[in-house]
């Protein structure tokens, strides 16, 4: 009743909890039912909810108190947030001043919530914690009082030490042996080279990803964490040191650069850090930001806010340490442009476009607004910058929207993501790409592979020339002799083993058709490997040649170490391994593929028919509006184009556009843009939009995120579609939309800006006859529904 709840609402709540009925299973038996005299039990589905209500009230008891001056809250700055208590679950912290009349107050308050609610503190557990600056007796009297233990330290809080002196590598001792604990040396035999990554991987990313979002864990312990992830994937034990065949820095590298996709942790810890400061912005209303922005904020705003002060905290610091490779990531938004410095924020470009200018910036312009490089009605004033600006960067700001009618203040949006929000996979690709690093397609097939894990990680190790064959331990003086144990005077190379053996040239020359074998024999280790894995063949038992190749040198290999750990004689004979490849990569074939085979009449919508396309005439009364967009590069110079037709085909208008730099995705917005404008301007109020972009459409359709890159654009596309007019929008392929594929296509030959089309250009007159005959073409889609009408969001 205190908090406003309705007695009715009270009445049904106190009845589940007091005419509940109970039966317990013994021996497999259901006993009678009977009422618990105590409540709900513990576990019941309305327990946590009537918790949470209580603890509620507790915050509002203490807020009550706070209001008349009773409780005495800590404010960290003379302008912070007070501060009193944090709830998490059954977790207190109380905050107050170190008065004999405060704690007076606190326990009056825990008693009457005790009293109201049927709960119990446990004092003999809780902890007193005071500043160091309190005199040691008053803290003493002030802990008898209370009857709660003194401690020097607050300790562990949801798994987190409390940080009260210098930080040091002992404090993270414990996560140290926790990690150990979880990647012990004897845990490493069991597991192959693909098992040992996995496991690495998952503990690195869960045990101290708590502590890595919050602080700034020192470089010893993070080599540390690192040595104990090389030791565990390497297999090495405490006095014996195994083989590192790849270096760490191999292993680090995205998978698609040739590394396997682990993390270093310094850097981790500093993408994650990173997030911080992207919830800091992004979260201004929590306690926590309010606290930090009034301590060290001062009057700065956006980026500006994260600047070293005296006497900063640890966890400023630890922030403070991740802010340039934030600052790096986010840009300006523009919404209406008039928060945003033209030449002094980042908002084209990851610098400040004064940086990139090739002249002299005139003093009364350099503190200019994006806005006031745009006209009122809503275009850009290309005198202002364009003689300023490389024309490549020019490009770029022509094709960027500005809303100068929006209320809407610009903002910092991520543009390492698609969406624009924030994400640490992304802050650490951002921290750790090299300019001099190469994608390498080969790497992408590899981790592709219809084939077990563990065979993937070693086709990884083949190609990286690290299998450990006999020439390569003698190379490293843990072999004496390079030579292959069948081939006497033959260097065990991994192209000898996998291939040139007898025993793999006696399978080889049985899979291999004739014609191939002279080629598949003679090419050297690294080009045999790569064509193998990207040949797009396929056997004589269905199995595609890259997948059965995988396999197959794997079992080679298997063959060869148990040739070599318990003797030739004990390893298949050629005859027998061939017949035993064959028979392994079909089970494994198909049990691969039995999952999808099972699955495959559920996903019809995934299903691909065949299907003939050609432009759809809108109903008599309504008039197409087909739309396209081309960006040559992506992002790349863009333009767009379209065209307004009626039932019979008939040329009613049309539009292309040169936009200057710009996404694919961007040009297919800004073409459905000019359109809407156009078609509105020619007097028809009956439209159906057509895009051969199902990105644009469902953007368009769909909700998205204010700090979303094309936010901007899609509100102006929404207000356009709110006028007072009938609009559908639908999907179709460029099969159905070649007349705007070719307007698109030739935009790039006109200016900067919107050219309307009285008349069709002469060679797009062919295509809208052989539309209006109704000319299709076949191809081959997924059977789904493709057409939508709008409704306004």
């Amino acid at each position: 009743m205190e908090v406003g709840l309705s007695s009715s609402w009270i009445s049904c709540i106190m009845y589940c909890v007091e005419h509940n009925r109970v039966r317990i299973r013994w021996n497999g038996e259901l006993s009678q039912p009977f009422t618990p005299s105590r409540g709900v039990r513990q576990g019941d589905p309305l327990s946590p909810y009537l918790f949470v209500l209580c603890m509620e009230r507790l915050s509002h008891k203490i807020d009550e108190a706070v209001a008349s001056g009773q409780w005495k809250a800590v404010r960290l700055t003379s302008s912070g947030p007070p501060l009193t208590h944090l709830f998490f679950a059954d977790d207190l912290l109380l905050f107050a001043e170190v008065e004999s009349r405060q704690i007076r107050v606190i326990k009056q308050i825990l008693e009457d919530f005790c009293y109201s609610s049927g709960q119990r503190v446990n004092f003999s557990k809780s902890i007193l914690y005071v500043s160091p600056n309190i005199p040691r007796r008053k803290a003493e009297l002030l802990s008898t009082r209370a009857g709660i233990p003194l401690k020097a330290a607050l300790g562990r809080y949801l798994g987190i030490q409390a940080i009260h002196e210098r930080v040091t590598k002992g404090r993270y001792q414990s996560l140290l042996l926790r990690i150990q604990k979880k990647m012990a040396p004897w845990k490493a035999k069991r597991l192959s080279f693909a098992a040992r990554l996995t496991v690495a991987k998952s503990v690195t990313a869960s045990l101290p990803v708590y502590n890595m979002h919050t602080e700034l864990i020192p470089s010893g312990v993070c080599r540390s964490i690192d040595k104990i992830s090389r030791d565990f994937i390497w297999g090495d034990e405490e006095e014996k040191a195994k083989m590192h065949l790849v270096a760490w820095e191999t292993l680090t590298k995205p998978k698609d650069y040739g590394g396997v996709g682990l993390r270093q942790t310094r850097q981790a810890n500093i993408a994650m850090l990173a997030k911080g400061c992207w919830r800091m912005l992004q979260e201004k209303e929590s306690l926590w930001s309010r606290i930090l922005y009034s301590k060290y904020g001062g009057k700065r705003q956006g980026l500006d806010i994260f600047r070293k002060s005296q006497g900063s905290s640890f966890t400023w610091n630890s922030l403070l340490k991740a802010a340039d490779l934030f600052k790096k990531g986010c840009a300006w938004n523009i919404k209406n442009g008039r928060r945003t410095k033209f030449w002094l924020d980042p908002w084209i470009l990851q610098v400040p476009l004064k940086e990139e200018a090739n002249g002299v910036i005139p003093g009364d312009m350099e503190t200019a607004t994006v806005a006031d490089f745009v006209s009122d009605e809503g275009t850009w004033r290309t005198e202002l910058f364009t003689d300023l600006l490389p024309p490549e960067i020019s490009n770029k700001v022509l094709s960027t929207a500005v809303d100068t009618l929006s209320q809407v203040e610009d903002s910092l949006f991520w543009h390492e993501s698609t969406d624009g929000r924030f994400t640490t996979k992304s802050a650490y690709t951002l921290l750790t790409r090299q300019d001099e690093q190469v994608h390498d397609g080969i790497w992408k097939v590899v981790w592709r592979l219809a084939v077990p894990e563990r065979i993937r990680g070693f086709v990884w190790l083949s190609l990286q020339g690290r299998i450990t064959t006999n020439a390569m331990r003698f190379e490293r003086k843990v072999a004496d002799s390079p030579c292959c144990i069948r081939c006497i005077g033959q260097p065990e190379t991994i192209v000898h083993l996998l291939r040139d053996c007898p025993p793999a040239m006696y399978f080889w020359s049985r899979v291999v058709p004739q014609q191939n074998q002279v080629l598949f024999f003679s090419t050297n280790q690294k080009d045999w490997l790569r064509s193998n894995l990207l040949s797009k063949e396929v056997t004589s038992s269905g199995i595609d040649w890259a997948s059965f190749f995988s396999m197959s040198i794997w079992l080679i290999w298997k063959n060869r170490t148990v040739a070599s750990f318990k003797g030739v004689g004990a390893a298949l004979t050629a005859p027998s391994l061939t017949h035993s490849i064959l028979v392994k990569s079909k089970l494994w074939n198909d049990s691969w593929h039995a999952p999808s085979l099972l699955l495959n009449h559920r996903m019809q919508r995934g299903d691909r028919v065949t299907v003939s396309i050609g432009w759809n005439p809108p109903s008599e009364g309504w008039v197409m509006l087909n739309t396209d967009g081309a960006s040559n590069g992506n992002p790349g110079p863009a333009g767009a184009g379209g065209s307004v037709r009626d039932h019979l085909g008939r040329w009613l208008g049309g539009f292309v556009a040169n936009i200057g730099t710009a996404t694919a995705a961007a040009a297919e917005l800004w073409a459905i843009y000019y359109g809407l404008e156009m078609t509105w301007k020619l007097g028809f109020r009956m439209v159906r939009v057509a895009s051969d972009s199902q990105l644009a459409i469902h953007l368009i359709q769909n909700r998205h995120d204010p700090i979303h890159p094309y936010a901007t654009l899609l509100g102006l596309i929404r207000r356009k579609l709110s006028q007072d007019w009938l609009v559908s929008l639908s999907h179709t392929y460029r099969e159905g939309n070649r007349v705007a594929d070719w307007l698109s296509k030739h935009s790039l030959v006109y200016p900067y800006g919107l050219h309307e089309l009285a008349n069709p250009p002469p060679s797009v007159i062919p295509l809208i006859r052989e539309d209006e005959m109704g000319t299709t073409f076949e191809r081959r889609v997924v059977a789904s529904s493709s057409s939508s009408a709008y409704s306004p969001l």
